[in-house]
């Protein structure tokens, strides 16, 4: 060999090479979970050194109220083959968190054993700038809010004074007892409007009735099945076993209210709604569907905005309706500690998809 002749190093050298100076984290844990190897970027996002962390249970990297999901998450990756995500934040020296995603794959091992390779993606920064674009939106629907707040209650109010100024001119008893009546129903409104402010402020301070998530659907549905069939509509429900889900009754049957009725208008000469639940990576998923109208694709994102409403979008809609009803199950759903997307098509339907998480102690 010259000096100059090129040194090739062995598959198994390179591929070590690889490992230890790759730019994402890396571990990998046997079949029992334990950390048998990891490279030098794994130790510096988790703060630990190699001795630290090599024979520990990789589920230890995540915090402890969050270990047992990640442990059946493993496992499913493991058992099942299939590649599968976790997230979550660790403390930091400064008081700041530290979010992580780790990409999990299944590792074939010798003797026919199956382990798991883990990938550690820090993700600080893109959640740093979620929360700047979240609050900037928030201030925006502030704005939004306070418009719509002053005019509804404007004309509220203004309606009231006219009312109750004519009771107080009019000689006529029966016009009087219209106008006070006009001026109760108007304040009746208005405390509506009170009531959805309060819980999409979740300032109401109810709460704490928790029941099993598949209960108050059964029970839910079961009141509510004969109405809708006496409006054409039909309910087709297909609940699938779950883990028991525990949520707060009152803010899980508001979720309901508000979506049955949304189903109710899209559907004013019948049609059927769909209620689907089955287990979720990371929880349940609870599936809300109806064969209405649908959505414009322009007013999707908007629909969760406070007082935006379509008006006659749906046939047969709610025109009186101020618009606070998703946006009231948009916070109570993330009360509960879940999120809700919205899929829609003109002329095929709306289905609202809510995914709820599995208390780590069940």
């Amino acid at each position: 060999m010259t000096p100059h002749d090129p040194i090739t190093p062995t598959p198994a050298d390179l591929y070590r090479r690889l490992f230890e100076h790759a730019s994402v984290a890396q571990l990998a844990a046997d079949a029992d979970f334990r950390i048998v190897c990891l490279n030098r970027p794994a130790c510096e996002i988790l703060g630990a050194s190699d001795a630290d962390l090599r024979g520990r249970a990789l589920t230890e990297i995540a915090p402890e109220s969050r270990r047992g999901l990640f442990d059946r998450i493993l496992r499913r990756a493991r058992d099942r083959g299939e590649g599968a995500q976790f997230e979550f934040a660790l403390p930091t020296p400064e008081g700041t968190q530290r979010h992580l995603l780790v990409i999990l794959s299944a590792l074939p091992l010798d003797g026919g054993q199956t382990g798991v390779a883990a990938y550690l993606i820090d993700e600080t920064q893109q959640h740093r700038i979620a929360d700047r674009l979240a609050r900037a939106q928030k201030s925006a629907s502030l704005g939004t809010l306070a418009a719509g707040v002053a005019h509804h209650f404007n004309n509220i109010f203004g309606g009231v004074a006219t009312f109750v100024d004519f009771a107080l001119t009019s000689g006529d008893a029966t016009a009087m007892r219209r106008a006070l009546q006009m001026t109760a129903e108007a304040t009746t409104r208005a405390a509506r409007i009170t009531q959805s402010l309060l819980s999409f402020a979740a300032q109401d301070g109810r709460g704490g009735d928790y029941a099993d998530l598949t209960e108050i659907l059964l029970t839910f549905l079961h009141l509510h099945e004969q109405p809708l069939s006496d409006k054409g509509i039909l309910l087709d429900l297909d609940l699938r076993p779950t883990p028991v889900v525990p949520v707060d009754a009152h803010r899980m049957r508001q979720v309901l209210a508000n979506l049955l009725s949304n189903a109710e208008d899209a559907m004013p000469d019948g049609g059927t709604l769909s209620v689907f639940l089955a287990p979720d990576e990371q929880g349940v998923r609870l599936t809300v569907g109806d064969t209405g109208a649908g959505i414009a694709p322009r007013n999707l994102p908007l629909i969760f905005e406070p007082f935006f409403t379509t008006k006659g979008l749906h046939a047969g809609g709610d025109r009186a309706n101020v618009g606070l009803g998703l946006s009231v199950v948009q916070g109570l759903v993330g009360e509960m500690g879940g999120t809700i997307d919205v899929e829609s098509e003109p002329g095929r339907g709306t289905r609202f998809v809510i995914t709820l998480p599995v208390r780590e102690d069940e």
